[in-house]
Formats: C-alpha cells, structure tokens, sequence
C-alpha cells in the first residue's frame, strides 16, 4: 500500500511520517486552543497551514483534514 498523500510505503492510507504529523496535529488542536481560547477546528487547521513553523508533513496532512471535514 501507498501513502495517500506522499506514495511512500505505507500500512494504511498514510504512510508513517505523515501518521505521525496526522497524530501531532490533533494532539496539539487541545493547546492551541488553550493557548488562544476558542477555536474551531478549520480555523486551526487554517492558521496551521499559514504558519512559517509548520513543515511540509503537517501542512499536507492539515489540507487533507480540512478537504474531508
């Protein structure tokens, strides 16, 4: 099986890299809404995608999150 996103070998639809910004960007959803109060889901991911400290991995995985919501 492919990544979905990348084509590298994967078990599932992600291969491992993008599974683990797929579980980082969920897990850190909780802190940033502490950090900044309520936030939805898209306007996170949304401000993820803009952020110049977010790399590549995490900016696909936030495009795909966004598209199927």
């Amino acid at each position: 099986m492919k990544c979905s996103l990348c084509s590298r070998e994967a078990e599932s639809d992600l291969c491992q890299y993008h599974e683990e910004a797929k579980s980082r960007l969920k897990a850190a959803y909780k802190e940033w809404v502490e950090a900044y109060g309520k936030m939805g889901w898209k306007d996170y991911l949304d401000n993820v995608k803009r952020s110049a400290q977010t790399g590549q991995w995490v900016k696909e995985v936030a495009e795909r999150l966004e598209s199927v919501d």
